[in-house]
């Protein structure tokens, strides 16, 4: 059994195929095998979807050149670092909302060697924050934000897309070394949540049969098939949305039939069967 989730964010589709179960025919010591080695691809899967979904938040909340990418450091080291991030949300939301901007932004707190003559590690903030155009917005923009940190430096920059869909930033922000247990990284409530996926369970005998949906450009194609069964991650670029909105409104379909389905298809067996023979 093959477990497909299909993602479709702006201009950003994505696909994982995932092979579950077993195949006909093995061994139990050929069924131990593969599940020690799906459980490693689980592990896998399991990264590679934070990392997708980050992108996707970005993608759907954040522009690149237009919005910000900010470092918040401490001259000292900090009693709550938690709540001085909170007094700079509450003072810059207040000095973005005069300039028209509403404050959004994605941050992560971590701790690292910091470039500093003492060299010692120190909490830090990264952010990607909600900017704007306009002649001399950047620089009023990151003198407001030096304005309400008030606790040490800050960096602030552009945000740039060096590799296709945020991934870079992406991974930055989860490799970033934060305290056990602890979020890798947080969202303000006013970002809009990626699209729900599409989810479908497929035949094994499938997987040698799907490629790539109509209206989109790969960047990215991974598959993976060994005695093991089926692994596969796709990332495209759509660039046609008429041909691709047809695509995933059938498989919109598929994944969810109309609840009806289900009852004709019992009606159409139950004609199709013979009838009982009676004995008397």
């Amino acid at each position: 059994m093959l477990i497909q989730k299909e993602e479709a964010n702006g201009n950003l589709y994505q696909l994982s195929l995932f092979s579950s179960g077993y195949l006909p025919g093995q061994s139990p010591r050929q069924r131990a095998a593969r599940e020690r080695k799906t459980e490693e691809y689980k592990k896998r899967l399991n990264a590679r979807a934070r990392l997708w979904r980050l992108m996707q938040i970005i993608c759907a909340n954040f522009i690149e050149m237009r919005d910000l990418f900010v470092c918040l450091t401490y001259a000292e080291a900090p009693e709550n670092e938690g709540r001085c991030l909170e007094a700079f949300h509450r003072k810059i939301k207040r000095a973005l909302a005069k300039m028209g901007i509403e404050h959004a932004y994605i941050a992560v707190t971590t701790a690292h060697d910091m470039p500093d003559a003492d060299t010692q590690v120190r909490v830090h903030h990264h952010l990607i924050m909600r900017g704007a155009l306009g002649p001399g917005m950047y620089n009023r923009l990151r003198d407001e934000i030096d304005r309400c940190w008030g606790r040490g430096k800050v960096d602030v920059r552009p945000l740039r897309q060096n590799e296709e869909f945020f991934e870079d930033t992406a991974k930055y922000f989860l490799d970033q070394p934060t305290e056990e247990g602890a979020r890798k990284y947080s969202c303000s409530r006013n970002l809009r949540p990626p699209n729900e996926p599409i989810r479908l369970r497929l035949p094994e005998a499938a997987a040698k049969e799907i490629e790539p949906p109509p209206g989109v450009v790969l960047i990215n194609d991974e598959p993976v098939y060994n005695e093991f069964g089926y692994y596969r991650y796709m990332v495209a670029r759509i660039y046609d949305h008429k041909l691709f909105d047809a695509y995933w409104e059938k498989q919109r379909k598929r994944a969810a039939p109309d609840p009806w389905e289900r009852l004709r298809r019992r009606k159409r067996r139950e004609k199709q069967r013979p009838p009982m023979a009676i004995h008397t």
